[in-house]
């Protein structure tokens, strides 16, 4: 007990006196209780208060060493860094390219920009101009069909004229063959009043070259031409 509280006091003064002074107050009484306790021996006694303290020195110690840490960490802290001027410059340089770089793309993706626009008009220009040839091509599709149907129709209405002038002339032949056959007497006795049958079969022949002679008679009425379709459809 006499060189414990030297001992105490030694490192009261390294640390300021709180903590050990905490610590020899607790170990004073663990004293006090130890002398109060009956059974043991002077030398159990003595054991347990060495265990005690020793565990107390060594809590001590554990709370300077963080002391002493923590003082040096503020001190780190406090302290400000200093750069060299080497790497103080290589920033600058660093950050100059970096902005150069920068405006390098900006003014790259505004030409882009600009080059795509031209584009797209373009684009929208070579459209209208496409859809404008597709509507030339159907109206002139249209036009041909139109005129293909008119000429199918003049190819039709000629042909039947052919054929009813062909009609006529064979008919107009007959005719003449037939003058060319009647002599005076039949026509006297085709005015008689008696001739009654020989002026029917007369006026039967004129009826007959008459309706040939109708029929014959060209109606262009009776071509039927096709109506043209609007252009464009």
């Amino acid at each position: 007990m006499n060189t414990f509280f030297p001992q105490m006091k030694k490192i009261a003064a390294r640390t300021g006196g709180k903590t050990v002074l905490l610590a020899g107050g607790l170990v004073a009484m663990t004293a006090f209780s130890a002398h109060a306790q009956q059974g043991q021996t002077m030398e159990d006694r003595l054991r347990a208060q060495l265990r005690i303290t020793t565990s107390q020195l060594q809590q001590a110690q554990n709370e300077l060493a963080v002391l002493k840490g923590g003082g040096s960490a503020v001190a780190g802290v406090g302290a400000a860094p200093t750069a060299p001027a080497g790497d103080t410059e290589k920033l600058k340089k660093e950050l100059a390219r970096s902005q150069a770089a920068e405006r390098h793309a900006k003014a790259s993706g505004e030409r882009q920009r600009t080059e795509l626009t031209k584009a797209n008009e373009q684009l929208a220009q070579y459209k209208h101009a496409h859809d404008e040839l597709v509507k030339l091509a159907r109206s002139s599709e249209a036009e041909r069909q139109r005129l293909s149907r008119e000429e199918a129709a003049r190819i039709a209405a000629v042909a039947q004229c052919e054929e009813k002038n062909a009609r006529l002339y064979s008919v107009s032949q007959d005719i003449l063959r037939a003058y060319e056959t009647m002599d005076a007497s039949t026509l006297l006795r085709g005015r008689q009043p008696f001739a009654d049958e020989s002026r029917v079969k007369l006026e039967q022949i004129a009826q007959e070259y008459g309706d040939k002679l109708y029929e014959g008679k060209f109606d262009v009425r009776a071509v039927a031409v096709p109506v043209s379709a609007p252009a464009g459809q």
